[in-house]
């Protein structure tokens, strides 16, 4: 999949970096299977650019690799074809032939094989996490996904680990919010393009932007911040890109410490106070907040030049996994 804005210059580009592709690797590019999908231009224009490379006009949404890939929100519209799927799915097995154990296991599956890719992505409407988990909880317990039972034992109950007395398997409400977490941690930490990508558009001096923008994945993390912050600590490489007063880096934020409520240099960041591998605290800073070096000083600067890395306080390496985040 390939992106590009809708301008002539953007179609002859493309033309050529098909050509360029079919001379390399000698596969042929069939325009018969090639779909062009366009944004907030024109029917006419989409038309247009479509014919100019010979390809076909697609209409969203459309699936890939699994994925609705839609305009805007989530919606429950574009959701029903994967809630359709884990239905079939269920409808499937003969659960009445399965052991409880069984049962469990096709869930998860289902789960994994499923749900998890595409919670990862978005951040469903309820309805389309609460119907399917309905249909898992009555195969469960009676094999038949459209049929309800009286039950005397919680879902929650069921789903906590097997160390505790459940069964191991997974709310997909928790699933959700974990993967909304998880994806959060990923925008703020990974250098794959995406998140470079989305960073540049939700981001301003590491604070996310108030403002709304359309984007179906954005709406979905943004909650989740202020939950990454409160639970990761910057681990101190060159400094530029840690705040030296609001970010976790020195135990908690300086300005809580200090118990500053404004000051004038509110984007400095830590290497802006490091001066040939150590410490340089300016004097009037030291007038204003003489423990500073107390609380500063017992953090070491490393030796061969590293970058900053943020780390969740949660776990053995640093590196928050789905698994945490559940």
């Amino acid at each position: 999949m390939l992106f590009y804005k809708a301008k002539n210059s953007n179609i002859k580009n493309l033309k050529a970096l098909f050509l360029r592709y079919v001379e390399c690797s000698g596969q042929y590019v069939n325009p018969h299977k090639s779909i062009i999908y366009a944004g907030s231009i024109s029917p006419m224009r989409s038309s247009y650019l479509a014919s100019s490379i010979g390809f076909s006009e697609g209409s969203l949404p459309f699936q890939y690799l699994g994925v609705p890939i839609f305009k805007g929100k989530p919606k429950v519209i574009h959701l029903h074809p994967i809630v359709d799927r884990i239905k079939e799915k269920l409808a499937t097995w003969k659960a009445s032939l399965l052991s409880m154990a069984g049962r469990v296991q096709i869930i998860k599956s289902i789960i994994h094989g499923i749900l998890t890719y595409n919670l990862l992505i978005y951040s469903w409407p309820a309805s389309p996490i609460k119907d399917p988990e309905k249909c898992m909880i009555n195969f469960f317990w009676i094999g038949d996904s459209s049929k309800r039972k009286l039950i005397t034992v919680a879902w929650h109950k069921v789903c906590t680990p097997q160390s505790e007395g459940g069964l191991g398997t997974r709310s997909l409400f928790k699933i959700h919010e974990a993967a909304k977490l998880k994806l959060c941690w990923e925008l703020l930490t990974s250098d794959r393009q995406w998140a470079n990508f989305l960073r540049l558009r939700v981001m301003r001096n590491k604070i996310p932007i108030k403002y709304h923008i359309f984007s179906s994945i954005w709406l979905g993390i943004k909650n989740q911040f202020q939950k990454i912050v409160d639970n990761s600590t910057w681990n101190l490489g060159q400094g530029n890109t840690i705040n030296f007063w609001t970010d976790q880096w020195c135990g908690k934020p300086l300005v809580e410490q200090l118990q500053i409520q404004h000051h004038n240099q509110p984007f400095s960041k830590v290497a802006d106070f490091i001066l040939n591998g150590h410490w340089n605290f300016p004097p009037d800073l030291l007038l204003l907040f003489p423990s500073i070096p107390d609380i500063i000083n017992k953090i070491c600067i490393p030796l061969e030049p590293k970058e900053d890395e943020l780390r969740w306080n949660h776990s053995s390496d640093g590196n928050l996994t789905l698994k945490d985040a559940y």
